[in-house]
């Protein structure tokens, strides 16, 4: 018995504190990856309860989805800028928001839609640090010739990606700056670049700036952000059964290769959870310093029984993790609880609260 567990309670309540730091911005919900793990459908359908309407999305399948499940209305922005004309007919059949970060997906885009005799609608990237999609801040030439030369693409936003809001406050701000310059020099050559945003959940959170029309979030939904937010609650844990029970000697080799030697007789428990389905997995760990490294080795992993906690020992296998149980009164079958984050969870069926 294992399962990944999302409490929608959490989930809300981390929405309204989404709402609360936007203060009157539009909410453009970022549902890639599976809404971090959270399940696309399910978060969508929260969200759209709670009065969210409009949602991101980077592939293409997620759109579709989306229009499959009943989410015939809302508004869906594709991410990502691609000049794939198989992805770019899905999209435009699917009435999906187009991101357009280079000349040769303009045109591509504005083709196709020519040859349906429909009008897409498109929101305009501008790299201002990130290096993935987008215009560069001097292409305004580029920008300008969408409005001029493409009938069939119609801009209804214009944006920007942050390459690390959660912890440079002087590298965000002048990414904010130089994407404001290119606001203003489209605005001068007389064109309306729509919805203006470039605040994602670790800048929505962690500065009072950048707000402009609308925010993205979201890793703020899970509430799993890079450091710690005031008002969020992180989603996701797995429950899993106790698989085995028993005792080793002072002396004895427990895990593998980085396992551990005990030091005393040793009660452990062994979970059929590894670092396979997420548990142990920290997906901001390339954006650590040295410092954080050392410091978070030093930190063991704990799981909880019957609301005790347990130490993890040694390091968490592929798929099984060995846990102290000394001092708490367990058997096999009761349950457990490891804290993940759900957008590196896999091969496990989700649970809603």
């Amino acid at each position: 018995m294992k399962h990944l567990v999302i409490d929608r309670r959490a989930v809300k309540s981390n929405l309204k504190a989404v709402k609360e730091r936007a203060d009157g911005a539009a909410i453009y919900a970022d549902l890639s990856a599976n809404a971090c793990g959270m399940g696309i459908l399910e978060i969508a359908r929260l969200l759209r309860d709670d009065g969210v309407h409009t949602y991101a999305v980077s592939d293409p399948k997620d759109a579709l989805e989306l229009r499959n499940n009943g989410f015939t209305e809302e508004r869906i922005m594709m991410l990502r800028s691609t000049a794939d004309p198989k992805e770019l007919e899905e999209l435009i059949d699917l009435k999906v928001i187009c991101t357009v970060g280079s000349y040769d997906a303009a045109v591509a885009l504005n083709g196709l839609a020519e040859a349906r005799k429909t009008v897409a609608e498109v929101q305009i990237k501008v790299d201002t640090g990130l290096g993935r999609y987008g215009f560069n801040p001097s292409e305004t030439d580029k920008i300008a010739a969408i409005y001029k030369y493409m009938p069939n693409l119609a801009v209804v936003g214009t944006f920007t990606t942050y390459a690390a809001s959660w912890r440079s406050r002087k590298l965000t701000q002048a990414q904010l700056d130089t994407f404001n310059r290119v606001l203003d020099k489209i605005t001068e050559m007389g064109f309306e670049p729509g919805i203006a945003h470039a605040c994602d959940s670790a800048a929505l959170f962690r500065y009072d700036f950048g707000r402009m029309d609308a925010v993205r979030v979201d890793t703020a939904l899970s509430g799993r952000m890079p450091g710690n937010a005031a008002g969020l609650i992180k989603v996701g844990y797995i429950e899993a059964g106790i698989e085995e029970v028993g005792w080793v000697p002072k002396g004895h080799r427990v895990g593998a290769e980085h396992g551990i030697i005990t030091k005393k007789p040793t009660k452990i428990a062994v979970l059929s959870v590894g670092y396979y389905h997420g548990f142990g997995v920290d997906r901001h760990i390339s954006e650590y310093s040295l410092f954080d490294l050392l410091r978070r080795r030093r930190q063991p992993l704990h799981v909880k029984i019957g609301g005790q906690r347990a130490r993890v020992l040694g390091n968490v296998g592929l798929l099984h993790t060995i846990i102290d149980v000394t001092n708490i009164e367990c058997a096999v079958g009761d349950t457990v609880i490891l804290d993940v984050d759900p957008v590196n969870v896999k091969g496990l069926p989700i649970v809603y609260l």
